[in-house]
């Protein structure tokens, strides 16, 4: 594998996990919105109708997007791989509690 494809195949696998990562964050304080107003919102109708137990099952995905970024040497990795873990536990601290 050439040095190109490597490295944007890291930065790509880095940039899906940030996505992951920051949906939790985005969708954690859309919740907090009224249902009424949350519903109205395009394409978050499906938040409120999700299971908590999916959330675990995304981030458990974007820790492990992130340790792939981390192992391929991505130059993102200082900044996915903590918030993916700083993520998932705190989505499994939320659901044991």
């Amino acid at each position: 594998m050439d040095a190109i494809k490597k490295k944007s195949l890291s930065n790509g696998i880095a940039y899906a996990s940030l996505a992951v990562s920051l949906s939790f964050w985005i969708a954690l304080a859309l919740s907090n919105l009224p249902a009424p107003i949350l519903l109205r919102l395009p394409g978050w109708g499906w938040l409120v109708m999700q299971p908590g137990w999916r959330w675990a099952l995304v981030e458990a995905f974007g820790l492990f997007l992130g340790i792939a970024a981390t192992v391929l040497r991505s130059k993102l990795w200082t900044v996915v791989l903590p918030l993916g873990f700083l993520t998932f536990s705190f989505t499994m601290y939320v659901m044991g509690s």
